[in-house]
């Protein structure tokens, strides 16, 4: 019986013209090796999703935005878009900064957010968990929340604390 990975992987194997029968003992430990670190990167991507929403691939952000690659990359170094820079270099986008609309745009007053928590988080991962999580002093509501509302200054105050803090 078959299941979508090992299909996946048999036709990895054919493409890559090694026969399943060549691997050795050491190619064999490779690979499980190479799988359990694939594993545990997606565990770890379920669990931050599930805490900041999806995390987009590139090609996923030009589909939901329509821009081009230069427009997403000029919009990374304005501070519009927030990139996801993982332990392995790897880049995603989150959700978060985005509103809800089609095609979606940055968020009013995310820019400035970004700006202020650039220097605290170069790789994007607090200000992804803090734009989603609730705030006592926005009455509950998350950053993003608040931004979505058109509450800016008290969401861009309570960013300008948290990344002090962050960086202190």
């Amino acid at each position: 019986m078959s299941s979508p990975l090992t299909e996946v992987m048999a036709a990895e194997l054919a493409a890559s013209g090694i026969d399943e029968t060549e691997l050795n003992p050491a190619d064999v430990q490779y690979v499980e090796h190479r799988i359990r670190d694939v594993l545990s990167g997606l565990k770890a991507r379920r669990a931050w999703e599930n805490h900041i929403g999806p995390i987009l691939t590139h090609k996923q952000t030009l589909e939901v935005t329509g821009w081009t690659k230069q427009a997403l990359s000029q919009a990374v170094r304005e501070h519009r878009v927030l990139r996801l820079v993982a332990e392995d270099a790897s880049t995603g986008y989150s959700v978060a900064g985005f509103d809800d609309n089609s095609p979606a745009r940055p968020l009013p007053g995310v820019k400035d957010v970004l700006r202020v928590w650039s220097h605290a988080d170069p790789r994007g991962w607090m200000v992804a968990s803090w734009l989603m999580s609730e705030q006592p002093e926005l009455g509950g509501r998350t950053p993003r929340q608040a931004l979505l509302d058109g509450d800016r200054t008290p969401a861009l105050e309570l960013a300008r604390q948290a990344s002090d803090r962050v960086a202190a």
